[in-house]
C-alpha cells in the first residue's frame, strides 16, 4: 500500500467514526450482559479464543463461502445461540454496577 493509499484510507476511518453511523451494537444476543459493550466483547471473544463475536460472523461467513467454493466445500448455518442466557441469568446473575 502506497503512503497515499494508507493516508486515504486512515482519513475515511475518522469520517466513519465521527459520523456515528455504526453506534449502534449489531449483535442479535441482546440479553448479553456485554451487549452494546462491543469493546469488552470483542476483548473477551479475543482472548478465550473459542468463537468470533456476532457482530462478525456476516463478515467471515462471505469469505469463508468464497474460500469454500474454490476448493468445493460448503458451508451450514448453525444460526444464533442465544438459548442459554435465561440459565445463566439465573445461576450466575450479572453484576449489577453501582
Amino acid at each position: 500500500m502506497k503512503p497515499e493509499e494508507f493516508a486515504e484510507a486512515i482519513i475515511k476511518s475518522r469520517e466513519l467514526v465521527e459520523s456515528g453511523k455504526y453506534t449502534a451494537c449489531p449483535c442479535l444476543q441482546t440479553r448479553c450482559e456485554w451487549h452494546g459493550k462491543c469493546f469488552e466483547c470483542v476483548m473477551i471473544h479475543r482472548t478465550k479464543k473459542h468463537h468470533l463475536p456476532e457482530c462478525l460472523h456476516p463478515l467471515f461467513k462471505e469469505k469463508i463461502k468464497e474460500l469454500a467454493k474454490m476448493v468445493e466445500l460448503g458451508i451450514t448455518d448453525e444460526g444464533p445461540t442465544d438459548v442459554h442466557w435465561d440459565y445463566l441469568h439465573r445461576v450466575a446473575p450479572p453484576k449489577k454496577k453501582t
